[in-house]
């Protein structure tokens, strides 16, 4: 089982920009097209994803989600808090305390629930935002699986400071976020090429569909699993990000081309380095290791 390499492609889900600080799609049918899009995208190449998604859009896209989930999709919850509500917090989720955060935590998974009929288990924090209470908090409010960090991110304006995280799949430790532990939270970074630097030195590259052309994601997606295979990675994982504010749906949106071409990528790439591409969500690649199939 070493040499499968497990695929998901995600989708942060934010509300409409006009009641998120933090940005979000211009309209919901912007959203509405995005989503669809970036779905049918993965479907035709044979792959399915993770749906990070805030909250209040849980309730507005309710039967679309449900039936992306019925298609083999995972729905997962995503957060800022700036946008949850009536706005009325203005921190990202890391200037929290591990009390603060069950508390805010707690409330948007309640209403996420309210959306989807049960409470979400995989989670994904606005801008990578978190602190060493952010995964006990998570684990104690029922969530066990997400992909919370970027390795090497250091951009305190978000409370987000990644630099020196474990940068592969791995169970959390309870309270140092950078390292492996025990605590039966599995988190599945973004995927980074760690050897290229973005927004002013403060980012290695991201595998994020808009943030560059699709030569640039072919080598990071090259880059990261020569890597994996060269150091025997017991979880070879790639995680690709985009957001709902990118009309997917459109044959004549350059971003739509740039996720065709890397759906296509992958599917090069595994073969080339003699791995069983294994389309996955966050928490079907938690349970492949839970079950022993991954070591």
């Amino acid at each position: 089982m070493h040499d499968d390499l497990y695929v998901c492609f995600t989708m942060d889900c934010e509300r409409i920009r006009r009641f998120s600080p933090p940005g979000g799609p211009q309209t919901w049918e912007i959203s509405e097209r995005a989503i669809e899009g970036f779905s049918e995208v993965l479907l035709s190449h044979g792959l399915v994803g993770t749906f990070f998604i805030v909250p209040e859009t849980a309730h507005q896209h309710r039967d679309l989600f449900l039936e992306l989930e019925e298609r083999g999709f995972e729905l997962g919850m995503h957060f800022h808090p700036q946008s949850f509500g009536d706005l009325r917090y203005g921190e990202y989720l890391g200037a929290y305390s591990y009390e603060e955060q069950v508390e805010i935590l707690s409330q948007a998974a309640d209403v996420w629930a309210e959306a989807l009929g049960r409470r979400p288990r995989t989670f994904r924090p606005g801008n990578f935002s978190a602190n060493d209470s952010t995964f006990r908090a998570l684990y104690d409010l029922g969530f066990r699986q997400g992909s919370v960090s970027a390795p090497e991110r250091v951009m305190p304006k978000y409370r987000a400071v990644w630099a020196g995280a474990y940068p592969y799949a791995h169970h959390v430790h309870p309270h140092f976020r950078l390292i492996p532990g025990d605590l039966d939270f599995f988190e599945v970074p973004v995927t980074e090429d760690r050897e290229r630097r973005t927004w002013e030195g403060k980012s290695a590259m991201e595998l994020r569909v808009e943030m560059a052309g699709v030569e640039d994601h072919r080598q990071t997606i090259d880059r990261c699993v020569a890597d994996m295979v060269e150091n025997q990675v017991p979880v070879k994982t790639i995680v690709a990000v985009t957001h709902n504010f990118i009309d997917y749906e459109d044959p004549e949106e350059p971003r739509r081309r740039v996720l065709e071409e890397m759906a296509e990528y992958v599917q090069k790439a595994a073969l080339r380095f003699g791995l069983k591409l294994r389309p996955a969500t966050i928490e079907q690649i938690h349970r492949a290791v839970d079950e022993g199939r991954l070591k």
